[in-house]
């Protein structure tokens, strides 16, 4: 219990009681061709990968290993983002052979036969599980690949042009709406758009969801605010109205996670989702995590962002985000940080140390910056930065102790000094393991003070810094009252573990 000589002090966040989860995000086929050049020999199936790799992901603390990018594609896709010009922004040598096709254009949820069979899917999760990690896979609500067999055999599961109108924007040749983000975006043409509203469709995506369950432990929902009944409403309009859909009495999800978690009690559901108000809506619905963009736009700013950001933020969002600082989607957290090594050193720090799911992209632990493009196996070729894979060999270390993954979170409002607003300050515990987290998210070399209110004893006490690994004798007392004093260079943060 915090009395309430303390709330004057600290503004408290106290987050469901849970253990909150460490995600690894691969893109399963680019991985595959990288560790080919990696151990000199082809790499191309599931069964192929050294299991020495799980090894390396669980010794870093890895909970939930997400595979992208695993199901069937359909020669369609293939050949359309052949035809994409973009390429050259991020692989300025790239060659016809390092198109593979975007991994959600899905055709049907069987595993891709380049990459192996539905045996060697199986194979892979024994694989995870067997080093008491979870696998995680892919599913896609809202559209479907432009050649899925579905939709020959039963059209009335997407959403079709009203007879008679011809719009190659909106629609294929064959009548079916390409997937689309909304009204005012472009569609997406190499997938046709599901019709949510349609009883069918239904039925057709939750035994779809049924099956990836049984591939996976956790299921990561693309694009998850589109099939939402008021969001699907605004794009398809026109075309529901035409062919004379109404309104679900619920939700396409409540309807799936009635049987998928009855069946699979304990499979994680992560959302992806972007704005605010959708992702109220989809949290409510079932989801266990959802996305946090406003965390990584805050960061990309500076120290006032990221304070007002916590401040303003309820804190069940915070409880069931997923904290990221880059995804196959973002640009790489250095890239977005204009090559500021020790900013996005210090973004990714917060984003592991914030509490909910920790959200690691793979290739974020080497420091690289150009980004992989979802389309291609490679990225422009880069070194590996020492520096940062060293230190988040000792972050990862560090977040392993149950204070990371708890429900305990307190933001310290009350730092003082000429520099306290340059600082961001919590704390976070669990059990006997107490932590204090601060950094200067600033261009500027600065000092603040930051009272620790539930330091115990009396007189001089220990404490430990991690990042440098150097132990302080200080003041209790002074500690409680006046603060601790923490001078940073820019940028830089520490991690202060007390009450040992």
């Amino acid at each position: 219990m915090i009395y309430s000589k303390f709330l004057f002090f600290f503004a408290l966040i106290l987050f469901t009681k849970c253990r909150h989860p460490i995600l690894y995000e691969i893109n399963v086929r680019p991985w595959l061709y990288e560790l080919s050049k990696k151990y000199g020999k082809s790499i191309a199936k599931l069964k192929d990968i050294p299991l020495n790799e799980f090894d390396y992901l669980k010794e870093n603390g890895i909970d939930i290993v997400w595979m992208m990018g695993v199901w069937q594609l359909g020669p369609y896709g293939l050949e359309f983002d052949k035809k994409i010009e973009y390429y050259s922004d991020f692989l300025p040598d790239w060659k016809e052979e390092d198109v593979i096709g975007s991994p959600y254009a899905i055709t049907e949820y069987t595993c891709n036969p380049e990459i192996g069979s539905n045996d060697d899917l199986i194979w892979l999760r024994e694989e995870i599980n067997k080093r008491n990690m979870k696998l995680m896979l892919d599913f896609v609500p809202n559209h479907t690949a432009v050649d899925a067999p579905i939709a020959a055999s039963n059209p009335k599961l997407f959403i079709r042009a009203p007879e008679g109108k011809k719009d190659p924007e909106r629609y294929s040749d064959l009548g079916f709406a390409f997937g689309r983000y909304s009204n005012n975006a472009d569609g997406w043409k190499d997938v046709i758009q599901l019709n949510y509203w349609e009883e069918e469709t239904r039925k057709y995506m939750k035994d779809n969801l049924m099956t990836v369950l049984s591939f996976a432990d956790g299921v990561r929902f693309d694009s998850s605010s589109l099939v939402l009944n008021d969001v699907f409403v605004k794009v398809w309009e026109e075309e529901l109205n035409y062919w004379g859909y109404k309104k679900p009495q619920e939700e396409f999800y409540e309807y799936a996670f009635r049987e998928a978690k009855s069946k699979y009690p304990d499979a994680i559901l992560l959302a992806e989702v972007y704005e605010d108000w959708e992702t109220e809506l989809i949290y409510n619905v079932g989801f266990h995590y959802t996305y946090n963009k406003p965390l990584l736009n805050s960061l990309i700013g500076d120290s006032s962002d990221v304070n007002n950001y916590i401040l303003k933020t309820k804190p069940e969002f915070l409880a069931h985000s997923a904290h990221f600082v880059e995804n196959h989607d973002e640009n790489r957290v250095i890239f977005s940080m204009k090559d500021n090594i020790e900013k996005a050193k210090a973004a990714g720090t917060i984003a592991a140390t914030i509490g909910g799911m920790i959200f690691i992209n793979h290739g974020q632990w080497s420091g690289y910056k150009n980004k992989l493009e979802v389309h291609l196996r490679r990225a422009t070729d880069e070194m590996e930065d020492g520096g940062v894979k060293l230190y988040y060999k000792k972050l990862m270390k560090i977040i392993q102790d149950p204070a990371f993954t708890s429900s305990n979170f307190y933001y310290i409002n009350n730092k003082s000094g000429d520099k306290k607003d340059d600082f961001i300050a919590y704390l976070r515990e669990e059990g006997e393991s107490y932590y204090l987290i601060v950094t200067n998210y600033s261009d500027n070399a600065g000092c603040t003070n930051i009272p620790i209110y539930n330091i115990k004893g009396a007189g001089e006490g220990k404490l430990y810094e991690m990042i440098n690994d150097v132990e302080y004798t200080r003041n209790i007392e002074s500690i409680k009252n006046e603060g601790l004093i923490v001078c940073l260079y820019p940028w830089k943060v520490q991690i202060f573990k007390y009450n040992y």
